[in-house]
């Protein structure tokens, strides 16, 4: 082929070679956005899919074991218990002699926990239950012995009684009663201010603690 002849050929074909150059391109721009949307959306699918996920395997906060403590005692209360009533669920720094001297007069029941304390925790509902049927006749004090303070409050939100708790963080004034050796021990007063029983370990029923608390506490 002569020169002319070449440039002339040349020339035919370079207008097809650009326009296939420009297909090209658009081809692959179209695909390229394709992917970039393919993966916005998967991307997005997956995020909403984790936080489900985490929702999913949220821990459920544990159920209160009774309703929310009464905010003021029932007519008929003897006055000591009404004055310990009146402290209700709260954990207080008072000696433990002291409470048991401002209620005399009354039995008392003083229940020795923790929040760490599986067994402790174990038979709280008792505790709830009981102070509330007795309200009218016995008193009840809760000793929160080797605890951490922000632990006890927080456990008690989960756990509410009608009476306040002692806290005891060095657990000697549960040695003071007999106790501080084992969680949960409890204690029980006559109305006199005699100690008439210790029960030391958790009580496996309500009907036990009921039975102690009648044996014990009021003398039945």
């Amino acid at each position: 082929m002569s020169n002319k002849a070449d440039r002339e050929h040349r020339r035919e074909t370079r207008p097809a070679q650009r326009q296939e150059a420009e297909r090209r391109k658009d081809r692959l721009m179209t695909a390229a956005a394709a992917l970039g949307f393919v993966l916005i959306v998967g991307g997005a699918l997956a995020f909403v899919g984790l936080r489900g996920g985490h929702r999913s395997l949220a821990v459920p906060t544990a159920p209160r074991a009774t309703p929310a403590v009464p905010p003021r005692p029932s007519a008929g209360v003897p006055r000591q218990i009404a004055a310990n009533i009146a402290e209700a669920n709260r954990v207080i720094e008072a000696p433990v002699t002291a409470k048991l001297a401002e209620l005399r007069g009354v039995p008392v029941v003083v229940n020795q926990w923790a929040s760490w304390c599986p067994n402790c925790k174990a038979e709280f509902p008792f505790f709830q239950r009981e102070s509330q049927r007795y309200e009218r006749e016995v008193a009840f004090l809760g000793l929160d012995a080797q605890d951490q303070r922000p632990d006890a409050v927080a456990f008690l939100r989960k756990f509410p009684v009608n009476y306040p708790s002692v806290f005891d963080q060095s657990a000697q004034q549960a040695a003071s009663l007999g106790g501080g050796q084992g969680w949960p021990t409890t204690f029980f007063i006559d109305r006199r201010g005699r100690e008439t029983f210790v029960h030391e370990g958790a009580y496996p029923s309500e009907a036990l603690l009921d039975q102690d608390i009648r044996r014990y506490a009021l003398g039945a």
